[in-house]
């Protein structure tokens, strides 16, 4: 009665695992690699096996035909590394990998809920879920881009298993620590607060829906579990998008609650800065999850309290 759970040593996929502990699931098949700096986020987590992607695609499947009970696939393992300049590295860790993952879960007949990124609409002004008209601008948005046409191009083929796929908006919380410079702008900027005391901030207005990663793993757990979504792509953000301003303040005014800086204004401790330009052209100003369904908007409201609650987190575990 296995769970195979990609990039279960990640940030989402960690939670993911988590989720599935929580609800009395410990049979758990983790494919990640062994990057050192992911491996504290498996701590206290239950699972059964772990696969080492980076062995090549044939060795993955090779060691999933040896799984018999396999009983569906989250598959959240992918390069999220918006400035990775080689298409090839890109495309084979998300749109290779994915289909095969894929494929392996129609053959077994078992669901596939996947993640994809909010990365698939640029700067696109309405960001409402549809497949036509999306604006990729760099390789890894358009790694995503290409698996969400796969699994839209094959309906047919896939009409008797579930296959589900969330375009991600920002996710921050607890597990992001080894993303570096991917890692959310809530814990990139707490980051700053406490290394040199104020934060860098771009001076253009930057407009993003975050959403809280332990909503993202019950969203994904639910659709794997029941059947409240009907095969297809949907948006999975905080449902209220918060400007990076807005999160530099909730940063500090967190930090000044905890008595960890002095009490200022929040403004005192922002430093405007330039945008490089080789950042702009690859850079999203605006996200906001349009046509999200209900189901999730309800699970995903109240995130400025929940990045609260996360820099709170973050200062209590001296992170």
């Amino acid at each position: 009665m296995s769970y195979v759970v990609t990039g279960g040593a990640g940030f989402v996929g960690s939670n993911v695992v988590r989720k599935l502990n929580e609800n009395g699931i410990s049979d758990v098949i983790i494919i990640d690699n062994y990057d050192e700096a992911k491996m504290p986020n498996l701590l206290g987590l239950q699972f059964t096996d772990y696969i080492d992607y980076s062995d090549g695609l044939a060795c993955v499947r090779e060691a999933l035909e040896d799984v018999d009970d396999i009983q569906g696939i989250f598959h959240i393992g992918a390069n999220a590394d918006v400035l990775e300049n080689d298409p090839k590295v890109m495309m084979v860790m998300n749109y290779e990998f994915s289909k095969m993952y894929c494929d392996i879960a129609v053959q077994r007949h078992v669901p596939f809920v996947y993640a994809s990124s909010s990365a698939v609409y640029g700067n696109k002004q309405h960001q409402d879920g549809g497949l036509d008209y999306l604006l990729p601008h760099n390789i890894y948005a358009w790694s995503k881009w290409l698996f969400d046409k796969y699994t839209d191009g094959n309906k047919e083929k896939f009409k008797n298993v579930k296959v589900i796929g969330f375009r991600f908006f920002n996710v921050f919380g607890w597990g992001e620590f080894h993303k570096g410079k991917n890692a959310n702008i809530a814990y990139r900027f707490y980051k700053m607060m406490r290394e040199q005391g104020y934060i860098d901030l771009f001076k253009d207005e930057i407009v993003r829906d975050h959403v809280y990663v332990d909503d993202v793993a019950e969203v994904m757990y639910n659709a794997m579990m029941y059947d409240n979504f009907e095969n297809g792509i949907y948006n999975l953000g905080g449902n209220h998008p918060i400007s990076h301003r807005r999160v530099a303040e909730i940063v500090v005014e967190t930090l000044i609650e905890e008595g960890v800086v002095a009490a200022k204004t929040p403004a005192e401790y922002i430093k405007l800065i330039e945008m490089p330009e080789s950042l702009r052209e690859k850079f999203q100003f605006h996200t906001f999850a349009e046509g999200q369904l209900n189901l999730i908007s309800e699970i995903t409201k109240g995130n400025e309290e929940k990045m609260k609650l996360y820099v709170r987190m973050l200062i209590q575990n001296n992170k």
